[in-house]
């Protein structure tokens, strides 16, 4: 082989490296930061809103829970509430609510209200067939605000 033969064959293969670099570098800035987190595992946003609007419907109508809703808009609260679950487990939602100590300041929020209010997320995410480990991955990023909840 001529040594331009030789030149040439080098320069392609580091052309071809090079492509190939740039292809996965961008591969990886374009992957969501969320494939394989719990978000993924809860069945992405429309899982998340079809579970949470299920939530809303079964809050609003336990006797344990509707009064602390009375004054509530339940769309807006589907909403807030679809924005905090998809963004808490690692999905591309940006929850905009206020944070919880000062959305239920005053409310006097019960241990048992609260408890409640879990059982009925729970119910919604069974409803949906969302495995109990990955039921417990969202409550264990959600119990560290009972303390900002639950006044009494």
């Amino acid at each position: 082989m001529t040594f331009l033969k030789t030149l040439m064959l080098t320069s392609l293969k580091i052309l071809t490296l090079m492509t190939t670099a740039t292809l996965m570098a961008t591969a990886t800035l374009t992957t969501p930061a969320f494939a394989d987190s719990l978000y993924e595992d809860l069945g992405g946003l429309e899982k998340i809103e079809r579970f949470t609007a299920r939530l809303v419907d079964l809050t609003f109508t336990d006797p344990r829970t509707a009064h602390q809703f009375k004054q509530t808009k339940k769309d807006r609260l589907t909403k807030l509430l679809v924005d905090q679950f998809c963004e808490l487990s690692g999905g591309p939602c940006a929850y905009k609510g206020v944070n919880m100590k000062k959305s239920h300041i005053k409310l006097g929020i019960t241990e048992r209200e609260f408890n409640a209010l879990v059982e009925q997320l729970q119910q919604a995410m069974d409803e949906e067939d969302i495995p109990f480990h990955t039921q417990n991955r969202l409550l264990a990023l959600l119990a560290p605000m009972k303390k900002d909840i639950v006044e009494r």
